[in-house]
């Protein structure tokens, strides 16, 4: 509870600074996870929210009813359907109607790259923005930049390395759990990291510190080079990469690992993610190889068809594995929180650039103020 209020007064004077509440609605795709419902309430203070589209790997999780009723809006399953059918995404409000409505659009993986435009156009034109908070989403509107909607993003900003590396460490955490139900640990094993990003840089510093053996594959040279710099073993090619590893750690967002990669898996490997299955993996095709079975609730473990002594497992069916224990990662996802409200803020008063252009960012005074206010209320000691 005391976190709780913490977090409450945080985004309080968060909002009172954005000169909340605004008259702008709200459509907003989120994690249905514990910080979720902290961030989803301040949210609420400073526009007005009318639709919540819950990621559909978490849609099942309590956290949905609790933002249910706490907003009283309807809380629907984003899909990549909804997201490219506007008029069907409408129809999904709990008879409001938004057209003429000034509106901002909080995107979570770039499920509206392609049709933010024609979201746009359904509303009348007011369509304010796009706030997207993830480094897969940033890259899927790069690649299809809307025309008359402004975008920005969360994803690159300094105050989001805490939380990178506190996902890292939420990653390893749960893997650790789930190889301790079945009697193992994580120090019999050797691992590589798929993707020397923010989020791989912190899941290879964590296991490295935990004492496991710890390698990294990247396509990018420039990652590789920054993850050798500072002493990892790194390889040029998957198959080498894979051929002595036990535990790999997929942290690309997009398609780590492929169904022809299994065969290239150690019998026994254990395969985790940073992110959801549909981004990190692509397993088209699987079941022509292998045999599928849900070892247990947390893992489903692939046997090979031509040879049952080669299996191996895959934690919560290729989904975050931190997401089997909340992603908790503590106060740190409120300093990337209070930049995306800055963003909303930004979006409803005019301050991005116009659209068609690059990915915007939220200012560095913008930064600098609301990293001010996090240390006031979770770094300072209480007198």
């Amino acid at each position: 509870m005391i976190a709780a209020r913490t977090a409450q007064r945080y985004f309080d004077e968060l909002v009172a600074s954005f000169n909340g509440p605004l008259d702008v609605h709200c459509i907003v795709a989120a994690h249905m996870v514990p910080n979720a419902v902290y961030f989803v309430q301040a949210l609420s203070k400073l526009v007005t929210i009318d639709l919540v589209l819950a990621k559909p790997k978490s849609f099942n999780r309590s956290e949905r009813g609790v933002i249910a009723d706490m907003l009283g809006v309807p809380v629907v399953r984003l899909n990549r359907e909804l997201s490219a059918d506007p008029s069907r995404l409408l129809d999904a409000l709990d008879g409001v109607d938004l057209r003429g409505q000034p509106v901002v659009l909080i995107d979570i993986g770039g499920y509206f790259a392609t049709s933010a435009d024609a979201l746009n156009a359904e509303l009348g034109g007011t369509l304010l923005g796009v706030m997207e908070g993830t480094e897969n989403g940033a890259q899927r509107y790069e690649k299809s930049m809307p025309a008359t909607v402004p975008v920005v993003t969360v994803a690159r900003s300094p105050l989001k390395l805490p939380e990178d590396y506190l996902v890292g460490a939420s990653v390893v955490f749960s893997i650790e759990a789930v190889l301790r139900e079945e009697a193992e640990i994580l120090q019999t094993r050797r691992a590589c990291v798929i993707g020397y990003g923010r989020v791989g840089s912190g899941v290879a510093d964590v296991l490295r510190g935990r004492g496991i053996p710890t390698s990294v594959y990247d396509l990018d040279a420039v990652a590789l080079a920054n993850a050798a710099a500072r002493g990892f073993e790194v390889f040029t090619t998957l198959p080498t990469a894979l051929d002595g590893s036990s535990l790999i750690v997929c942290a690309t967002g997009n398609k780590a690992l492929r169904s022809s990669d299994f065969s290239l898996l150690r019998p026994g490997a254990v395969i985790a993610t940073v992110t959801s299955s549909d981004d990190e993996l692509d397993l088209d095709g699987i079941t022509d190889t292998h045999h599928r079975y849900e070892h247990t609730t947390h893992i489903v473990e692939y046997v090979a068809r031509s040879d049952d002594r080669k299996a191996v497992w895959l934690i919560n069916d290729g989904n975050a594995a931190n997401f089997l224990h909340g992603a908790i990662i503590g106060p740190a996802i409120q300093l990337i929180e209070g930049e995306k409200l800055a963003a909303v803020a930004a979006i409803a008063s005019g301050e991005l650039p116009p659209p068609g252009g690059d990915l915007a960012e939220v200012s560095a005074q913008s930064r600098r103020d609301v990293a001010a206010t996090w240390v006031r209320h979770f770094a300072t000691p209480a007198i």
